[in-house]
């Protein structure tokens, strides 16, 4: 199997190997501009030493006709290099914007809440800046200082050592200022992303900070950063004012002094007029890139910490690989062995050694008490996660050796946070694909139960939502959320907690949905806290402090569990290794659909919202009696008859 690396680390060297390779074609254009730059100084001591001296007017015409031509000639590779520059910076960012783009959404899932601190797309807006500007063309001419400093010492050597103490000076100078405003660079980066942050969170939950009056005390917390950050950005300006009058003040001096030890040379009888007016062009010229250098150090050093950011982020996101031969589309089962999962940005696992095996046809509720590892394990078994350790196999093969899309296609997930995007609720349920056909949406809105609740609005599948759906209520939100992780028919679909937000016909639209799921021969996993939630599972997975509790048919896992839900006697513990060899005895009919995946399974029973809000109640005082039970069945005391 061919296997081509294709992740953000690979596509940043093919980017920055594009740019080198457009760069020696930009300085090869430099080499003829500075070339042609010594036209100045060369028509001067010619009209001076020449023309002046012969008074020739024919000679004085040919050469000023050559220097036009020279100079016209300067002035179109000059804008053709503006031009080049402009393309490659505009390439650059076009290379690596989706890669980027895409590294963005799963920041998240890499680094957890450290995710704040990266902005990858930003460093890219501001290399595709520079390399837009004048900065790499700048760097491109300092080459080409040494040839004009050359042609000074050959002028004269006190010419040359003059040029060159004065060029040691702007660059010591440079240095030095890089030095004073590093530390205060830094701390503005800093306070900046610390405020975009603040300033995102609030907007992101203005409902919240309206209805409880904390917009002025959000507002005093980020004016205190933003406060902070001008006050940063205002010791740069002043000390980028005061090294750039210094370099001013003594590039001046320095051309005024060449100048003047020229015209010394010239009274000496050491030199002539016209070569003391063409080394003052020629230092102008030689100090010019340095000038500029200085002029725009703050972009060129935030561009290049820009691009050492960039290396840094993309050296430690996961490799992605491209595969000849990726796996097909899983069809008959989901298989997890002893994983161990690492949240984002953690030391310590959240989940050890979950095992479990479903098949087509099942539905498996995920049950346990709040931060038992129910969402940390979902994440891994969708691939948002990877695991540290163990297994994660679907048809027998692992989830790393499908492609992204065939895991795209092959898993539908409904998240506790529902989050819509600003487009339509057609759009939505298509998970933004352009592809996408209006049957397709509708048999998606349809397995979902929504589609009746989509035709109720005046524009239907065209209705906008706003941004993150707004416009829609909570549990609007979630059954179009429903319909999105069932769109394309996918064989996994993970629900986490996807009646939280319902009422009682939105779950008996779930229960039914899960029920046609699991007709299709699809695998459903639900993680709820609600016992309604799970009535159509046909098994269970209880988790505690991370690990598997219990794992078998429902039934008999909530017998063990829960005792005294209306049992004559105290059930066999079934343990998390003891899988579905009971299953068939306790649910012969889940056994042959799980044999034969398109057979169609016995119909769930849908409740009526009285029964199920009643059942809903009884379960949830079950739940809430769980805990002392086991305490006291750990302690070897009595139960308490019911």
């Amino acid at each position: 199997m061919k296997i081509e690396e294709t992740g953000p680390e690979a596509q940043l060297k093919s980017a920055l190997s594009g740019v080198r390779r457009t760069l020696w074609g930009v300085s090869a254009i430099s080499c003829f501009g500075n070339i042609l730059m010594l036209t100045g100084p060369v028509f001067m001591m010619l009209v001076y030493n020449k023309v002046l001296a012969s008074k020739s007017m024919p000679t004085l015409v040919a050469l000023s006709l050559l220097v036009l031509v020279l100079y016209t000639f300067y002035g179109f590779l000059e804008g053709l290099r503006g031009k080049l520059m402009a393309r490659v910076g505009i390439a650059f960012d076009h290379r690596l914007a989706p890669g980027l783009f895409n590294a963005t959404l799963r920041l998240p899932l890499t680094f957890g809440h450290q995710s704040r601190e990266h902005d990858p797309l930003q460093d890219l807006a501001v290399i595709r800046n520079y390399l837009m500007g004048q900065g790499p063309a700048t760097l491109l001419d300092l080459p080409w200082i040494p040839l004009y400093y050359s042609i000074l010492f050959v002028m004269h050597p006190l010419l040359g050592a003059a040029a060159a103490a004065g060029a040691a000076f702007l660059v010591l100078l440079s240095l030095v200022n890089q030095r004073a405003t590093r530390d205060t660079s830094r701390a503005a980066n800093r306070v900046h992303a610390a405020t975009a942050v603040l300033l995102t969170d609030a907007r992101r939950n203005a409902e919240a900070a309206a209805a409880m009056s904390m917009g002025d005390d959000l507002c005093k917390r980020w004016g205190t950063g933003y406060v902070s950050a001008i006050v940063h950005a205002r010791d740069l300006a002043d000390q980028a004012s005061v090294f750039g009058a210094i370099a001013k003040t003594a590039r001046l001096t320095l051309q005024s002094a060449m100048l003047a030890l020229g015209a010394f040379l010239v009274i000496e009888g050491e030199l002539s007029a016209g070569a003391m007016l063409a080394s003052s062009i020629i230092l102008a010229r030689a100090l010019a890139p340095i000038d500029q250098i200085i002029g725009q150090w703050r972009m060129t050093s935030g561009a290049w910490g820009a691009l050492k950011r960039l290396r840094a982020l993309v050296a430690r996101l996961p490799k992605t690989t491209a595969q000849q031969h990726g796996m097909p589309k899983p069809k008959s089962q989901l298989s997890v062995r002893d994983v161990v999962i690492v949240p984002p940005g953690a030391a310590q696992a959240t989940v050890s050694g979950v095992s479990f095996e479903i098949e087509a046809g099942d539905a498996l509720g995920i049950i346990g008490p709040s931060g038992s590892g129910k969402s940390t394990l979902i994440r891994a078994l969708v691939g948002a996660w990877p695991v540290a350790r163990g297994e994660v196999r679907f048809d027998g093969a692992l989830i790393a050796q499908y492609s992204p899309e065939a895991l795209a296609d092959s898993i539908g997930h409904l998240p506790q946070s529902i989050e819509l995007f600003d487009g339509t609720i057609g759009e939505n349920i298509a998970r933004f694909r352009k592809d996408a056909s209006t049957d397709d949406i509708v048999a998606a809105a349809r397995l979902a139960g929504v589609h009746e609740m989509v035709l109720a609005f005046p524009k239907g599948y065209d209705t906008p939502v706003g941004e993150g759906g707004a416009i829609l209520s909570g549990g609007q939100r979630q059954r179009i959320g429903l319909a999105r992780a069932v769109f394309g028919n996918p064989f996994l679909v993970v629900l986490d907690e996807p009646n939280s937000n319902l009422d009682p016909v939105g779950e008996q639209s779930l229960n039914e949905a899960i029920q046609r799921l699991r007709q299709a021969g699809k695998i459903v996993i639900i993680v709820a806290h609600r016992p309604s939630a799970i009535f159509a599972a046909n098994k269970i997975l209880s988790l505690r402090n991370g690990r598997a509790e219990m794992f078998g048919p429902k039934a008999q896992v909530l017998t063990a569990l829960f005792p005294r839900a209306g049992q004559p006697h105290k059930p066999a513990p079934v343990a998390a290794n003891q899988v579905a060899n009971t299953e068939a005895v306790a649910h012969p009919a889940s056994a042959a659909a799980q044999a034969s995946p398109a057979a169609p399974l016995p119909a769930v029973e849908i409740l009526t919202p009285a029964t199920a809000a009643a059942l809903d109640r009884t379960l949830r005082g079950i739940v809430a009696n769980l805990d002392t039970t086991r305490a006291r069945r750990a302690e070897g005391q009595p139960l308490r008859k019911a």
